[in-house]
C-alpha cells in the first residue's frame, strides 16, 4: 500500500539528519522537487521500490550506473564468484588483466589503461598524466563539462547565465567554496560547439595548456552532441600544438555503442576516461590512452597513482559480466529501439498538448528542456530552459510512478536500461500522457 504521506521516508530521513550532513551520502540525493530524498528498499530490472510503498519504472538507472539495470543475474553471480574468493583487495587476480583486455579491446584512445574507484579520480589520474607528459601545467575545460570534485576541475560547469556575459569567452567561475584562489589560473574555460571561442582560447595559451578535457557528449548537460566538424577540429589544434586530447567518458562510455563517444564521432583522443556503467553499477572507473603515454604512469614513469581500493575484486568482475553482456549480438539494436519508442513518443506528446520543449537523446541517454524549441547545441542554451516547469514535471512523474531525478536545479540527464523493454516503455508514455495533462 502507497503512502503519499511519505511517512516512513521522513522517519527514515530525519534518523539519517542527525548523522549524515543532510542527511544524504551525496548532495544530489536530495531530490529537490519532491523536497526529500528518494528511499529505496528494492531495486529489479527497470523498476525500483520506495520504502512508502511505491514502484516505480527508473528513468535515473543510478544516475547512468546502471546500463544493464537493476540486479542483473550476471552482475549478482560475478559478485558472488568474487565474494566466494575471498573480498580482495590490495591483491592482483587474473581478472584485472582480462578486463584491461576488454576495455583495449572495445574502447579505440584505449592501448593501456588503469583502473580507480570513481570518476573524480580517473579524471585527476588523466590530468596529471597529461601534465607529466608535456611539461605544461594549465588545462582547457569547457562549459556545462563536468569531470568530477578535484579543485583542478571544479570550475563553470553549472555556471549563473548572468556570469557569461560574452559569446565567445567564458570566465572560470569556482564551483564550490574551499578552491584556493591561485587553483584558477591553472584552468581555462570555454564554450563548447564553438571553434571560434576554442582557436582563440588555444592561441591565447598554447604554450601553457597540457591538456584540452572534455565530454565527446555533453551528457551532464542534458544531451549535448556536437558538430563533428567541431570536433574534428578540436582533434587537429591539440596534435599541432603539442596538447593531449582527453575525453572524459565517465558518463559517455557505453551509452550509445561498444566504441563509447570516440566511436561515435570517430575521433580518437590521447587519453580517455571511462566509468559509471561500465562495471554495472559497482564503483570502478578507468583512465587509459596510448601505450606511449601510459607507459609514464608509476611504476614505469613518474606520473603516481595507487591505491587500496584501486582494481577491487568486486567492480572488476562486475565489469567483465558487464562489458560482455553490452557485447552481446542485438544488445545496442535494443538500446536503440527503446530510444526510438521512448523520445519519439515524448516528442508526440509534447506536441499534443502543445508543451513547448526539447528532447534531446543519443543512446540510453537524453535531456529534456522545457521552454525551448530548437536545438540546444550549448550549455547557455540548455541552462535557459524553464526550471520551474521542470521542478513541477518531475514531481507529477513521480506521483505517476516514473523516477526522474533532480540535479538541484541543473541541466538533468535521464535514462533507461537494457533491462527495460518495449511494453515498458508504452507504459511510460502511457503515464506521461496523464503527466502532461495536467502540466499543461
Amino acid at each position: 500500500m502507497i503512502d503519499p504521506t511519505a511517512k516512513k521516508t521522513m522517519q527514515i530521513w530525519g534518523f539519517a539528519k542527525q548523522h549524515l550532513v543532510a542527511g544524504v551520502s551525496a548532495s544530489t540525493r536530495v531530490n529537490k522537487a519532491l523536497g526529500r530524498p528518494f528511499i529505496a528498499v528494492r531495486g529489479q530490472g527497470s523498476r525500483l521500490w520506495g520504502v512508502d510503498g511505491n514502484e516505480l519504472i527508473d528513468l535515473c538507472t543510478s544516475h547512468g550506473g546502471s546500463i544493464l539495470g537493476h540486479k542483473h543475474p550476471k552482475i549478482v553471480a560475478a559478485i558472488q564468484k568474487a565474494l566466494d574468493m575471498g573480498i580482495m583487495c590490495s591483491y592482483e587476480t587474473e581478472y584485472q588483466g582480462r578486463l584491461a583486455a576488454k576495455i583495449c579491446q572495445m574502447v579505440p584512445a584505449a592501448e593501456l589503461c588503469r583502473f580507480t574507484c570513481s570518476g573524480t579520480e580517473a579524471t585527476m589520474h588523466a590530468i596529471r598524466l597529461a601534465r607529466t607528459i608535456t611539461g605544461r601545467e594549465k588545462i582547457l575545460k569547457f562549459e556545462g563539462h563536468f569531470h568530477g570534485y578535484h579543485d583542478y576541475v571544479q570550475f563553470t560547469w553549472g555556471p549563473d547565465l548572468k556570469a557569461l556575459p560574452s559569446p565567445d569567452e567564458s570566465p572560470t567561475i569556482a564551483e564550490s567554496a574551499g578552491i584556493p584562489k591561485g587553483m584558477n589560473q591553472y584552468c581555462i574555460a570555454a564554450p563548447f560547439n564553438n571553434l571560434n571561442a576554442l582557436e582563440k582560447a588555444i592561441d591565447r595559451h598554447k604554450d601553457d595548456l597540457a591538456a584540452v578535457i572534455c565530454e565527446p557528449i555533453n551528457y551532464n548537460a542534458g544531451c549535448i552532441i556536437p558538430d563533428k566538424e567541431y570536433m574534428r577540429a578540436m582533434r587537429q589544434l591539440c596534435s599541432d600544438n603539442g596538447i593531449l586530447l582527453i575525453y572524459d567518458e565517465v558518463l559517455s562510455a557505453f551509452r550509445m555503442g561498444p566504441d563509447c563517444g570516440q566511436g561515435y564521432l570517430g575521433i580518437t583522443p590521447d587519453l580517455c576516461t571511462i566509468g559509471k556503467c561500465v562495471a554495472g553499477g559497482t564503483p570502478l572507473s578507468v583512465f587509459a590512452g596510448k601505450k606511449e603515454y601510459m607507459e609514464q604512469v608509476s611504476p614505469l614513469g613518474k606520473s603516481a597513482h595507487s591505491g587500496t581500493y584501486t582494481g577491487h575484486l568486486i567492480p572488476v568482475m562486475a565489469a567483465i559480466a558487464c562489458l560482455e553482456e553490452i557485447s552481446s549480438p542485438g544488445f545496442y539494436e535494443h538500446i536503440n529501439a527503446l530510444a526510438e519508442k521512448l523520445y519519439g513518443g515524448m516528442e508526440e506528446l509534447l506536441a499534443k498538448y502543445k508543451i513547448q520543449a526539447r528532447v534531446q537523446g543519443l543512446g540510453a541517454r537524453f535531456g529534456l528542456y522545457f521552454g525551448v524549441d530548437k536545438e540546444v547545441r550549448s550549455y547557455r542554451d540548455a541552462a535557459r530552459a524553464d526550471k520551474e516547469i521542470l521542478m513541477r514535471f518531475l514531481k507529477l512523474t513521480y506521483e505517476n510512478g516514473i523516477y526522474f531525478h533532480d540535479y538541484q536545479g541543473h541541466p538533468c540527464h535521464h535514462g533507461f536500461s537494457s533491462a527495460h523493454s518495449l511494453e515498458d516503455m508504452d507504459e511510460v508514455l502511457t503515464r506521461l500522457e496523464s503527466v502532461l495533462k495536467k502540466l499543461g
